[in-house]
């Protein structure tokens, strides 16, 4: 089931939501927006054996929840299906990005890029 993302003031806010809270270890991630580097809405790959799974779940090609360690960076997962899923890149954060499946992956990059771009300072 696809999680709920959500602007509360100057954070992003990620809910998990079912299943999901228990298969990821967690029930929601909080971010600063101005620590949001990007965010793309391109199909994500399984890559079962790139990640070295650190706490939550997985099934190749049915769930990908909580947190995997790659050669680079912490990232964070909430996925089942991989064509509904935003990836936001972080600066300054524990995760490096977070994968999150959501049912309108468009709607919500735009709504995290815009409400990103009023945090950053005009240069």
């Amino acid at each position: 089931m696809p999680g709920a993302v959500t602007i509360n003031g100057d954070k992003v806010v990620f809910e998990f939501h079912g299943i999901d809270k228990i298969l990821a270890i967690k029930s929601s991630i909080t971010v600063p927006l101005r620590h949001i580097k990007s965010v793309s809405t391109e199909k994500i790959d399984w890559k079962p054996f790139k990640h070295l799974k650190v706490a939550g779940s997985f099934m190749p090609g049915v769930v990908k929840d909580g947190g995997y360690l790659t050669s680079d960076e912490l990232m964070f997962f909430e996925m089942r299906h991989t064509n509904k899923c935003i990836t936001v890149t972080l600066d300054n954060e524990r995760y490096g990005k977070i994968i999150f499946e959501v049912d309108d992956k468009e709607s919500i990059a735009k709504m995290i890029n815009d409400a990103s771009a009023k945090q950053k300072p005009q240069r």
